[in-house]
Protein backbone atom coordinates (compact mmCIF):
# COMPACT_ATOMS: atom_id res chain seq x y z
CA UNK A 1 0.00 0.00 0.00
CA UNK A 2 1.45 3.35 -0.95
CA UNK A 3 0.79 6.76 0.35
CA UNK A 4 0.11 9.88 -1.86
CA UNK A 5 3.12 11.56 -3.40
CA UNK A 6 1.63 15.22 -1.22
CA UNK A 7 3.12 13.14 2.22
CA UNK A 8 6.42 10.99 1.10
CA UNK A 9 7.65 13.74 -1.33
CA UNK A 10 6.54 17.01 -0.14
CA UNK A 11 5.56 17.55 3.43
CA UNK A 12 8.67 18.10 5.26
CA UNK A 13 11.76 18.05 3.44
CA UNK A 14 15.35 19.82 4.67
CA UNK A 15 14.01 21.64 6.98
CA UNK A 16 12.63 18.77 9.47
CA UNK A 17 16.69 18.07 10.31
CA UNK A 18 16.51 21.87 11.79
CA UNK A 19 13.51 21.06 13.83
CA UNK A 20 14.43 17.55 15.26
CA UNK A 21 16.67 19.38 17.67
CA UNK A 22 13.46 20.98 18.73
CA UNK A 23 11.78 17.62 19.03
CA UNK A 24 14.53 16.25 21.03
CA UNK A 25 14.71 18.94 23.46
CA UNK A 26 11.11 18.58 23.72
CA UNK A 27 10.96 15.00 24.37
CA UNK A 28 13.65 15.10 26.79
CA UNK A 29 12.25 17.79 28.84
CA UNK A 30 9.01 15.96 29.14
CA UNK A 31 11.32 13.11 30.66
CA UNK A 32 12.26 15.54 33.51
CA UNK A 33 15.72 16.60 31.98
CA UNK A 34 16.24 19.85 33.56
CA UNK A 35 17.14 21.67 29.97
CA UNK A 36 15.97 25.92 28.21
CA UNK A 37 13.90 25.03 25.77
CA UNK A 38 13.92 28.59 23.72
CA UNK A 39 12.93 26.77 19.90
CA UNK A 40 9.53 26.86 19.84
CA UNK A 41 6.96 30.06 19.79
CA UNK A 42 5.26 29.52 22.70
CA UNK A 43 4.18 32.01 25.86
CA UNK A 44 5.86 31.01 29.47
CA UNK A 45 2.64 32.58 30.82
CA UNK A 46 -1.20 31.17 31.13
CA UNK A 47 -4.73 32.69 29.08
CA UNK A 48 -6.03 35.47 30.62
CA UNK A 49 -8.86 33.83 32.88
CA UNK A 50 -11.49 35.63 31.68
CA UNK A 51 -11.13 34.33 28.34
CA UNK A 52 -10.50 30.38 30.01
CA UNK A 53 -13.53 31.11 32.40
CA UNK A 54 -15.49 32.19 28.85
CA UNK A 55 -14.73 28.58 27.25
CA UNK A 56 -15.31 26.71 30.58
CA UNK A 57 -18.50 28.42 31.49
CA UNK A 58 -19.63 27.66 27.16
CA UNK A 59 -18.65 24.28 27.73
CA UNK A 60 -20.65 24.25 31.33
CA UNK A 61 -23.68 25.77 29.26
CA UNK A 62 -23.91 22.88 26.52
CA UNK A 63 -21.82 24.78 23.93
CA UNK A 64 -20.60 21.58 22.26
CA UNK A 65 -22.35 21.34 19.32
CA UNK A 66 -21.60 21.83 15.05
CA UNK A 67 -21.10 25.79 14.64
CA UNK A 68 -21.58 27.39 11.06
CA UNK A 69 -18.61 26.74 8.98
CA UNK A 70 -16.89 30.26 8.94
CA UNK A 71 -17.96 30.73 12.53
CA UNK A 72 -20.54 32.44 14.77
CA UNK A 73 -22.01 36.10 13.68
CA UNK A 74 -21.63 37.39 16.69
CA UNK A 75 -17.82 36.42 16.71
CA UNK A 76 -17.64 37.65 13.01
CA UNK A 77 -18.86 40.70 14.31
CA UNK A 78 -16.11 40.91 17.22
CA UNK A 79 -13.48 40.17 14.69
CA UNK A 80 -14.57 43.26 12.28
CA UNK A 81 -14.57 45.11 15.51
CA UNK A 82 -11.57 44.52 16.20
CA UNK A 83 -10.00 44.55 12.41
CA UNK A 84 -10.84 48.38 12.60
CA UNK A 85 -9.37 48.84 15.59
CA UNK A 86 -5.89 47.29 15.14
CA UNK A 87 -5.65 47.31 11.49
CA UNK A 88 -7.84 50.63 10.92
CA UNK A 89 -9.73 48.74 8.06
CA UNK A 90 -13.48 48.86 8.08
CA UNK A 91 -15.14 45.31 7.43
CA UNK A 92 -17.95 43.96 7.88
CA UNK A 93 -18.71 40.41 9.13
CA UNK A 94 -19.54 39.05 5.71
CA UNK A 95 -15.51 39.93 4.94
CA UNK A 96 -14.66 37.26 7.94
CA UNK A 97 -14.39 33.27 8.51
CA UNK A 98 -13.13 31.61 11.24
CA UNK A 99 -10.86 29.20 11.64
CA UNK A 100 -8.88 27.13 13.87
CA UNK A 101 -5.75 28.52 13.84
CA UNK A 102 -3.92 30.62 11.22
CA UNK A 103 -2.47 27.55 9.73
CA UNK A 104 -6.00 26.71 8.61
CA UNK A 105 -6.50 30.12 7.38
CA UNK A 106 -3.36 29.78 4.75
CA UNK A 107 -4.75 26.36 4.14
CA UNK A 108 -8.22 27.26 3.04
CA UNK A 109 -6.74 30.38 1.02
CA UNK A 110 -4.60 27.90 -0.89
CA UNK A 111 -7.81 25.78 -1.50
CA UNK A 112 -9.76 29.38 -2.84
CA UNK A 113 -7.44 30.79 -4.52
CA UNK A 114 -4.88 28.08 -6.80
CA UNK A 115 -5.50 25.36 -9.24
CA UNK A 116 -2.86 22.27 -9.90
CA UNK A 117 0.02 24.25 -11.58
CA UNK A 118 0.06 27.48 -10.72
CA UNK A 119 2.78 29.42 -9.25
CA UNK A 120 3.14 31.34 -6.06
CA UNK A 121 5.80 33.42 -5.16
CA UNK A 122 7.71 33.07 -1.56
CA UNK A 123 10.38 34.31 0.01
CA UNK A 124 13.41 32.33 1.99
CA UNK A 125 13.62 32.62 4.90
CA UNK A 126 9.58 31.77 5.30
CA UNK A 127 7.40 30.22 8.32
CA UNK A 128 8.16 26.57 7.93
CA UNK A 129 4.40 25.40 7.53
CA UNK A 130 3.63 27.45 4.19
CA UNK A 131 5.14 25.41 1.54
CA UNK A 132 3.38 22.43 2.62
CA UNK A 133 -0.07 24.35 2.73
CA UNK A 134 0.49 26.41 -0.61
CA UNK A 135 1.62 22.84 -2.67
CA UNK A 136 -1.67 20.61 -1.19
CA UNK A 137 -3.44 22.56 -4.19
CA UNK A 138 -0.87 21.24 -6.47
CA UNK A 139 0.62 24.70 -7.06
CA UNK A 140 4.01 25.34 -7.48
CA UNK A 141 5.81 27.42 -4.86
CA UNK A 142 8.99 29.76 -6.57
CA UNK A 143 11.37 30.64 -3.40
CA UNK A 144 13.29 34.19 -3.73
CA UNK A 145 15.82 35.01 -1.37
CA UNK A 146 16.01 37.33 1.68
CA UNK A 147 18.94 38.56 2.14
CA UNK A 148 20.49 39.59 6.31
CA UNK A 149 22.51 42.42 4.56
CA UNK A 150 19.07 43.61 2.86
CA UNK A 151 17.17 43.17 6.13
CA UNK A 152 15.73 40.42 5.15
CA UNK A 153 13.00 42.69 3.05
CA UNK A 154 11.89 41.64 -0.80
CA UNK A 155 13.46 42.94 -3.31
CA UNK A 156 10.92 44.38 -5.95
CA UNK A 157 13.00 43.98 -8.67
CA UNK A 158 13.65 40.45 -8.09
CA UNK A 159 9.87 39.57 -7.56
CA UNK A 160 8.85 41.28 -10.80
CA UNK A 161 11.57 39.51 -13.01
CA UNK A 162 10.11 36.40 -10.89
CA UNK A 163 6.07 36.41 -12.14
CA UNK A 164 6.02 34.36 -15.03
CA UNK A 165 2.49 33.49 -17.19
CA UNK A 166 1.48 30.73 -14.32
CA UNK A 167 2.01 33.02 -11.46
CA UNK A 168 -1.08 33.64 -9.41
CA UNK A 169 -0.19 34.48 -6.21
CA UNK A 170 2.53 35.87 -3.75
CA UNK A 171 2.75 34.79 -0.58
CA UNK A 172 3.70 37.37 2.39
CA UNK A 173 4.29 37.81 6.27
CA UNK A 174 4.36 40.87 8.04
CA UNK A 175 5.61 40.85 11.32
CA UNK A 176 7.85 38.49 10.01
CA UNK A 177 8.42 35.20 11.32
CA UNK A 178 11.37 34.40 11.72
CA UNK A 179 13.23 37.41 11.53
CA UNK A 180 11.08 39.87 13.44
CA UNK A 181 10.88 42.50 10.57
CA UNK A 182 8.17 44.78 9.89
CA UNK A 183 7.80 45.32 5.78
CA UNK A 184 7.58 49.13 5.72
CA UNK A 185 5.43 51.30 3.66
CA UNK A 186 7.79 51.44 0.09
CA UNK A 187 8.15 48.21 0.94
CA UNK A 188 4.65 47.41 0.41
CA UNK A 189 3.67 49.56 -1.77
CA UNK A 190 5.94 48.01 -4.73
CA UNK A 191 4.54 44.29 -3.65
CA UNK A 192 1.30 45.94 -4.44
CA UNK A 193 1.81 47.37 -7.78
CA UNK A 194 3.02 44.08 -8.16
CA UNK A 195 0.36 42.84 -7.72
CA UNK A 196 -2.41 44.93 -9.67
CA UNK A 197 -0.02 45.03 -12.69
CA UNK A 198 0.02 41.15 -12.76
CA UNK A 199 -3.49 40.38 -11.87
CA UNK A 200 -2.29 38.47 -8.57
CA UNK A 201 -3.47 37.72 -5.43
CA UNK A 202 -1.68 38.25 -2.15
CA UNK A 203 -1.84 35.98 0.74
CA UNK A 204 -0.97 38.33 3.83
CA UNK A 205 -0.39 36.24 6.95
CA UNK A 206 -0.15 39.20 9.87
CA UNK A 207 -0.22 36.72 12.81
CA UNK A 208 2.26 39.52 15.00
CA UNK A 209 0.03 42.64 13.68
CA UNK A 210 -0.46 43.65 17.54
CA UNK A 211 3.35 43.03 18.31
CA UNK A 212 4.99 45.67 16.71
CA UNK A 213 7.84 47.51 19.36
CA UNK A 214 9.70 49.66 17.19
CA UNK A 215 7.75 50.49 13.41
CA UNK A 216 4.07 50.25 12.76
CA UNK A 217 2.42 47.25 11.69
CA UNK A 218 1.22 48.17 7.79
CA UNK A 219 -1.34 45.64 6.52
CA UNK A 220 -1.58 45.32 2.81
CA UNK A 221 -4.95 45.39 2.62
CA UNK A 222 -4.93 49.16 3.14
CA UNK A 223 -3.03 50.11 0.08
CA UNK A 224 -4.86 51.19 -3.64
CA UNK A 225 -6.80 48.43 -5.47
CA UNK A 226 -5.45 45.75 -2.35
CA UNK A 227 -8.49 45.00 -0.55
CA UNK A 228 -9.85 42.67 -3.15
CA UNK A 229 -7.19 40.72 -3.52
CA UNK A 230 -5.61 40.29 -0.32
CA UNK A 231 -6.54 37.50 2.00
CA UNK A 232 -5.09 38.46 5.56
CA UNK A 233 -4.70 35.71 7.88
CA UNK A 234 -5.07 36.71 11.83
CA UNK A 235 -4.42 34.89 15.03
CA UNK A 236 -4.84 34.75 18.81
CA UNK A 237 -2.31 32.27 19.66
CA UNK A 238 0.11 35.32 19.73
CA UNK A 239 -1.84 38.81 20.12
CA UNK A 240 -4.27 37.31 23.66
CA UNK A 241 -1.50 33.84 25.07
CA UNK A 242 -4.00 31.08 23.38
CA UNK A 243 -1.62 28.98 21.23
CA UNK A 244 -3.15 25.88 22.66
CA UNK A 245 -7.30 27.04 21.39
CA UNK A 246 -6.05 27.22 17.67
CA UNK A 247 -8.27 30.29 16.56
CA UNK A 248 -7.85 32.38 14.05
CA UNK A 249 -9.67 33.89 10.86
CA UNK A 250 -9.48 35.17 7.19
CA UNK A 251 -10.56 39.03 6.04
CA UNK A 252 -11.23 38.73 2.75
CA UNK A 253 -14.25 39.87 -0.04
CA UNK A 254 -17.78 38.52 0.26
CA UNK A 255 -16.88 35.67 -2.57
CA UNK A 256 -13.76 34.72 -1.02
CA UNK A 257 -15.10 34.22 2.93
CA UNK A 258 -18.16 32.25 0.62
CA UNK A 259 -15.44 30.11 -1.06
CA UNK A 260 -13.67 29.40 2.54
CA UNK A 261 -17.28 28.58 3.80
CA UNK A 262 -17.21 25.32 1.36
CA UNK A 263 -13.43 24.83 1.92
CA UNK A 264 -13.88 24.74 5.73
CA UNK A 265 -17.26 23.01 5.73
CA UNK A 266 -15.33 20.23 4.24
CA UNK A 267 -12.25 20.60 6.40
CA UNK A 268 -13.39 20.94 9.85
CA UNK A 269 -17.40 21.77 9.64
CA UNK A 270 -16.80 24.48 11.99
CA UNK A 271 -14.89 25.93 14.70
CA UNK A 272 -15.20 24.65 18.63
CA UNK A 273 -18.23 27.09 19.82
CA UNK A 274 -16.48 26.99 23.56
CA UNK A 275 -13.29 28.15 21.58
CA UNK A 276 -15.45 30.66 19.64
CA UNK A 277 -16.93 32.19 23.07
CA UNK A 278 -13.35 32.38 24.65
CA UNK A 279 -12.32 34.12 20.94
CA UNK A 280 -15.03 36.76 22.23
CA UNK A 281 -14.16 37.00 25.00
CA UNK A 282 -10.74 37.91 24.34
CA UNK A 283 -11.83 40.62 21.72
CA UNK A 284 -14.36 42.09 23.36
CA UNK A 285 -13.71 41.78 27.44
CA UNK A 286 -9.77 41.22 27.49
CA UNK A 287 -8.37 43.47 25.38
CA UNK A 288 -5.85 45.22 27.45
CA UNK A 289 -4.00 41.72 26.98
CA UNK A 290 -2.96 42.84 23.78
CA UNK A 291 -0.95 45.67 25.41
CA UNK A 292 0.45 43.54 27.98
CA UNK A 293 2.02 41.03 25.92
CA UNK A 294 3.43 43.84 23.70
CA UNK A 295 4.88 45.13 26.18
CA UNK A 296 6.50 42.22 28.30
CA UNK A 297 7.97 40.85 25.01
CA UNK A 298 9.49 44.30 24.27
CA UNK A 299 11.24 43.94 27.48
CA UNK A 300 12.02 40.98 27.30
CA UNK A 301 13.73 41.40 23.51
CA UNK A 302 15.22 44.48 25.11
CA UNK A 303 16.99 41.80 27.69
CA UNK A 304 18.04 39.40 25.94
CA UNK A 305 19.70 41.31 22.65
CA UNK A 306 21.52 43.58 25.48
CA UNK A 307 22.97 40.38 26.64
CA UNK A 308 24.07 39.14 24.01
CA UNK A 309 25.15 41.94 22.19
CA UNK A 310 28.20 41.99 23.94
CA UNK A 311 29.22 38.23 23.41
CA UNK A 312 32.16 37.29 20.80
CA UNK A 313 31.82 36.14 17.22
CA UNK A 314 27.92 36.57 16.78
CA UNK A 315 26.19 39.24 15.63
CA UNK A 316 22.39 39.70 16.55
CA UNK A 317 19.55 42.31 14.28
CA UNK A 318 17.27 43.75 17.03
CA UNK A 319 14.01 42.73 15.82
CA UNK A 320 11.07 45.03 15.74
CA UNK A 321 8.60 42.94 16.32
CA UNK A 322 7.01 39.66 17.38
CA UNK A 323 8.94 37.36 19.94
CA UNK A 324 12.05 35.61 17.62
CA UNK A 325 15.53 37.07 18.17
CA UNK A 326 17.99 35.83 14.87
CA UNK A 327 21.44 35.29 16.54
CA UNK A 328 24.52 35.16 13.13
CA UNK A 329 26.92 32.43 14.22
CA UNK A 330 28.85 32.67 11.08
CA UNK A 331 31.36 34.04 12.51
CA UNK A 332 32.48 30.97 15.12
CA UNK A 333 32.90 29.10 12.26
CA UNK A 334 30.54 26.69 13.00
CA UNK A 335 27.67 25.02 10.85
CA UNK A 336 24.75 26.19 12.40
CA UNK A 337 22.48 22.36 13.08
CA UNK A 338 26.18 21.33 15.03
CA UNK A 339 26.50 24.21 17.09
CA UNK A 340 22.58 23.61 17.56
CA UNK A 341 22.90 20.16 18.93
CA UNK A 342 26.32 20.80 21.09
CA UNK A 343 24.48 23.55 22.54
CA UNK A 344 22.05 21.50 23.99
CA UNK A 345 23.96 19.05 24.88
CA UNK A 346 26.76 20.71 26.76
CA UNK A 347 24.20 23.57 28.64
CA UNK A 348 20.97 22.52 27.42
CA UNK A 349 19.80 25.16 25.73
CA UNK A 350 17.89 24.86 23.12
CA UNK A 351 17.93 27.28 20.21
CA UNK A 352 16.39 26.50 16.22
CA UNK A 353 19.08 26.10 13.81
CA UNK A 354 17.84 29.07 10.98
CA UNK A 355 17.73 26.11 8.38
CA UNK A 356 14.50 25.35 9.51
CA UNK A 357 13.15 28.20 7.45
CA UNK A 358 15.50 27.93 4.29
CA UNK A 359 18.80 28.46 3.15
CA UNK A 360 19.00 31.75 3.82
CA UNK A 361 19.32 31.66 7.44
CA UNK A 362 22.05 29.08 7.31
CA UNK A 363 24.57 30.19 9.63
CA UNK A 364 21.40 31.06 12.17
CA UNK A 365 19.93 29.91 15.31
CA UNK A 366 16.65 31.24 16.49
CA UNK A 367 15.76 32.11 19.98
CA UNK A 368 12.52 32.30 21.31
CA UNK A 369 12.28 35.24 24.17
CA UNK A 370 8.86 33.38 25.44
CA UNK A 371 10.38 33.12 28.50
CA UNK A 372 10.87 34.42 32.04
CA UNK A 373 13.70 36.96 32.67
CA UNK A 374 15.50 34.80 34.93
CA UNK A 375 15.31 32.07 31.76
CA UNK A 376 16.44 34.53 29.41
CA UNK A 377 19.43 35.79 31.65
CA UNK A 378 20.35 32.44 32.57
CA UNK A 379 20.30 31.56 28.55
CA UNK A 380 22.45 34.47 27.61
CA UNK A 381 25.05 32.80 30.83
CA UNK A 382 24.73 29.56 29.17
CA UNK A 383 25.57 30.30 25.33
CA UNK A 384 28.62 32.93 26.72
CA UNK A 385 29.76 29.84 28.58
CA UNK A 386 29.77 27.37 25.27
CA UNK A 387 31.55 30.32 23.23
CA UNK A 388 33.98 30.61 25.73
CA UNK A 389 34.77 27.03 25.12
CA UNK A 390 33.80 26.38 21.73
CA UNK A 391 33.59 29.58 19.58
Amino acid sequence: MKLSSYVTGMVGGEETDAWAIHSNAQNRRRSGEDLLLLSIGDHDFTTDRRIVDAAVNSLRAGNHHYTPSIGFQYLREAVAEFHARVIGEVVGPANVAITPGAQSGVFAAAQCLLDPGDEVLGFDPMYVTYMDALEARGARVIILPLFAEDGFLPDPDRIRAAVSSRTKAIMLNTPNNPTGVVYPRETLEALASICVEHDLWLISDEVYCTMCFDTPHLSPRLLEDMAERTIGVYSLSKSHAMTGFRMGWMVGSEPVIQAAGDVMGSMMFGTAPFIQDAANAALTSAVDVVDMVRDRYRQRRDLICDALEALPKINIRRPSAGMFLMIDIRGTGWDAIDFAWKLLEEQRLALLPGEGFGKQLAGHLRLSYGASDEDLTDAACRLSAFLQKNG
